[in-house]
C-alpha cells in the first residue's frame, strides 16, 4: 500500500488536522472522533499522504470555490496530494462542478460517481484523472445479510471485463470500493484498475431525501427531494437498530442520505490480507464522514 488517503466534507477540517504537518492515521482518528475504529494493523501508525475533499453522497456539500481554494493551498504546503470527492449530479451539480474545475491543476484527481461527471472530465479536463467513486462499483451490501451464501447468489462484477471496458473508455484507471460482508480478499483483486479501498465505514444505500434534514420540515416538506438544506448532517448522526437483528448484524448508522455499516473484525482481516498481497494500493480512510455524534 502505497497512499493513505483522508476523506474530510470541510475544508475548516483541512485546516485543523494539517496544522502541524502531515498527520498520522492515529493523530486524525483521535481528532476526528472515532470509536475504536476497526483498521488493519499498523495503519494507525502510518502517514495520511492525500486529502480527499467533497461528498460522495450529496451535492449540496460540494466545497465553494473559495473552500477549494482553501484546502488546495493548504495541502500543497503540507505536501501532500488532493482529490475532489464529487456524489451524483443533478444538472445542477454538474455546473457547481464546472465552478470548480478551472481552479484544479492538471494531473489532480477527481473522484466521480455518476457517468455523467466522468463524461463531463473526459471531454472538458482530459487533463484531470478520473476515479470510479464506490458509488459506480455495485455491490450487495446489506449490513443484515445472514451469511456469506447471500452474497455468493449475487457476485458483484466490479472486475469484469464488460465494466472495465467501460472504464477504459472513460478514461478510468483506478476504481474505489467498500469492504462488502462477507467479504473475501480476492474481492479486491483486479486484473486492471489500481484498486481504493474504503475503511473502516462501507455505504449500504443511499437516496435524495435526507432524513435528518427533515426534522425541522413541516408534515408536508418532510423526506422530499429539494428541500433547504441546512447541513444537519455535518452535526447529527442516527443509529439505526432493529428488534429481530441477528447475531451478525454489523453496526449500522445513518447520516444526512446514506446508511454506513461498521467493519466487522472478519472484514477487516480479509481487508489487511489484500493489503499484504498488495492488490490494494491505497487506503481511503471516512474522515469525519463517521459515527461520531459530536460536532466536528
Amino acid at each position: 500500500m502505497s497512499d493513505v488517503a483522508l476523506t474530510l466534507t470541510q475544508a475548516r477540517g483541512v485546516e485543523r488536522l494539517l496544522d502541524g504537518g502531515p498527520p498520522r492515521v492515529a493523530d486524525c482518528a483521535a481528532a476526528l472522533g472515532w470509536p475504536e475504529p476497526p483498521l488493519p494493523d499498523g495503519v494507525g501508525d502510518k502517514a495520511v499522504t492525500r486529502i480527499h475533499l467533497g461528498s460522495e453522497f450529496c451535492e449540496t456539500l460540494l466545497p465553494s470555490e473559495a473552500q477549494l481554494r482553501q484546502a488546495l493551498g493548504l495541502v500543497a504546503a503540507a505536501g501532500l496530494d488532493f482529490a475532489l470527492l464529487t456524489p451524483a449530479l443533478s444538472d445542477a451539480g454538474l455546473a457547481g462542478l464546472a465552478a470548480l474545475l478551472p481552479h484544479l491543476a492538471p494531473g489532480t484527481e477527481v473522484v466521480a460517481n455518476d457517468w455523467g461527471t466522468l463524461r463531463t472530465l473526459r471531454d472538458h479536463r482530459p487533463d484531470l484523472i478520473p476515479v470510479a467513486g464506490r458509488l459506480l462499483c455495485k455491490m450487495v451490501k446489506d449490513p443484515r445479510l445472514p451469511s456469506a451464501e447471500w452474497v455468493r447468489l449475487y457476485p458483484h462484477g466490479v472486475h469484469s471485463g464488460p465494466f472495465g471496458a467501460i472504464l477504459e473508455r472513460m478514461g478510468v484507471a483506478r476504481i474505489e470500493m467498500d469492504v462488502p460482508p462477507f467479504a473475501d480478499a480476492g474481492d479486491f483483486r483486479s486484473g486492471s484498475a489500481r484498486v481504493a479501498v474504503h475503511a473502516p465505514y462501507g455505504f449500504s444505500v443511499k437516496g435524495r431525501a435526507c432524513r435528518i434534514g427533515s426534522l425541522a420540515q413541516p408534515p408536508e416538506g418532510k423526506f422530499t427531494s429539494g428541500q433547504e438544506c441546512r447541513r444537519e448532517c455535518l452535526v447529527y448522526v442516527g443509529g439505526l437498530s432493529r428488534g429481530d437483528a441477528g447475531a451478525g448484524d454489523l453496526p449500522t448508522f445513518q447520516r444526512g442520505n446514506t446508511v454506513f455499516y461498521r467493519h466487522s473484525p472478519a472484514m477487516t482481516a480479509a481487508l489487511s490480507q489484500a493489503l499484504a498481497e498488495g492488490w490494494i494500493d491505497r487506503l481511503v480512510l471516512n474522515g469525519d464522514w463517521n459515527e461520531n455524534r459530536r460536532p466536528h
